[in-house]
């Protein structure tokens, strides 16, 4: 029972994966069209509708908290990726 469960998230992880790389392809442009306009890596706003978004899709309330932190570091990692950049 437990290896069944196991074997779902690591299909998930795996799609996951595939669309995190997928997103970075994303952050490379952004950080391209930003450099190019001048314009900070830090978009509060941006970052404020995106979590409201993400928070409007969430069904399980009991999940909410997690999955927008989960976000959020998200978020603070692809500045961080961006500022390397």
């Amino acid at each position: 029972m437990l290896e069944k469960v196991r074997d779902e998230i690591n299909q998930i992880d795996q799609e996951l994966a595939v669309l995190l790389e997928k997103r970075y392809k994303c952050v490379d442009e952004v950080v391209r069209i930003k450099k190019e306009n001048q314009i900070p890596i830090l978009d509060s706003n941006r970052e404020e509708l995106v979590l409201k978004r993400i928070a409007n899709l969430i069904k399980e309330e009991k999940y909410k908290d997690s999955i927008l932190e989960t976000f959020q570091n998200m978020m603070d990692i692809s500045k961080e990726y961006q500022s390397k950049l």
